[in-house]
């Protein structure tokens, strides 16, 4: 009877590291796949001179849901490109690049204009083991990071933008910051809604100006919670350089 308790337990001891090693082995593949096509991408956005600047057609030719990229300072290099797709599904679970990767895409959502002139543009990405992607929004949570660190860079076809930072929250789906307007004069209510509400605020002019939302998963509450972080920036065209850290 030992002997049969002692093979029970273990074939069960073998199977839990088994499926352990292939769940480390499928978030390594994951995030080799991502690497590989930021790599592939970033070749096509090239530093020059001028600042930080993106081959549009040729990123397009990659995939035509391109539609801009994120730049977020002293983030783990957050910097990826911005697709949008019919809905919110799709790049939950697709690359850049249309891959089948559960780390998914950076991307805008799927109602929102797609030259980023809504009131308040929604960008989603996951929050991953190991980090990438949007993982590393996080470091907002400590003020002193968020004192010093004030802006973010969304660029477009169109232009770029700097966008100095006026919120971050810990909050949840579904809330204030996620809400949409199809009046720039609703703006001011949008932003007093979002600052009571927020962990850190700043003071930044808003009147007559277009919002962008960064949104992420909150790791403090597992993957499948509700809880999100956001970093809220105003949209401001800008002609100077934009450089990478």
């Amino acid at each position: 009877m030992k002997k049969w308790i002692y093979r029970i337990a273990l074939v069960a001891a073998l199977s839990v590291f088994a499926y352990s090693a292939y769940q480390l082995y499928t978030i390594y593949q994951g995030s080799q796949q991502v690497s590989r096509e930021q790599e592939e991408l970033a070749g096509i956005v090239q530093e020059q001179e001028e600042g930080f600047a993106p081959d549009w057609e040729a990123l397009r030719q990659k995939n035509p849901d391109i539609i801009g990229w994120v730049y977020v300072p002293g983030c783990d290099h957050v910097s990826f490109p911005i697709v949008q797709g019919a809905d919110n599904e799709f790049y939950l679970d697709h690359t850049a690049m249309k891959e089948n990767n559960i780390r998914g895409a950076i991307f805008l959502d799927a109602e929102t204009a797609s030259d980023f002139s809504q009131e308040n543009n929604l960008i989603y990405g996951h929050s991953v083991d190991g980090g990438g992607m949007f993982t590393s929004l996080d470091r907002f949570e400590d003020q002193a990071f968020f004192d010093t660190h004030r802006d973010f860079y969304i660029l477009t076809p169109q232009g770029n933008y700097r966008c100095p930072i006026v919120a971050f929250a810990k909050t949840e789906e579904g809330s204030s910051f996620y809400l949409k307007y199809d009046d720039r004069n609703a703006i001011a209510e949008h932003v007093a809604k979002i600052k009571a509400e927020a962990l850190y605020t700043r003071d930044v002019e808003t009147e007559g100006k277009t919002l962008v939302t960064l949104s992420t998963c909150d790791l403090d509450y597992g993957f499948d919670s509700i809880n999100r972080l956001v970093l809220v920036g105003v949209m401001e065209p800008t002609s100077e350089p934009v450089v990478v850290e």
